[in-house]
């Protein structure tokens, strides 16, 4: 793990706004249960691209662990919002049910 992050961190070094590598770098803090770090990136990630849809459920899912589940929902229906216009039903319907099970 911490070579995947280590290179990941690298690339983000070259590449600041590549949304992957930012997603990439979130994720694996999530993994290790650096959540502060993991919080940062995925804030990074949403200013950085507003439209990386992934984002908002995985940063969604991250504040329910936190118990913030009022950012949560608004984390959800932002990223259904964004879905929605995308045309991602896939990702639409995930993030409802996420939602739903939350109200």
């Amino acid at each position: 793990m911490k070579n995947r992050l280590e290179a990941l961190l690298n690339l983000y070094e070259k590449g600041p706004k590549d949304s992957f590598v930012i997603y990439g770098i979130a994720l694996e803090y999530l993994s290790i249960k650096d959540f502060v770090k993991a919080e940062e990136y995925f804030n990074i990630l949403l200013e950085t691209d507003p439209d990386y849809i992934p984002g908002y459920m995985q940063f969604a899912q991250l504040k329910e662990k936190l118990n913030k589940i009022n950012e949560a929902k608004s984390l959800y229906s932002l990223g259904i919002e964004k879905a929605k216009t995308a045309g991602d039903r896939k990702a639409t319907s995930e993030m409802e049910e996420f939602l739903n099970e939350l109200e």
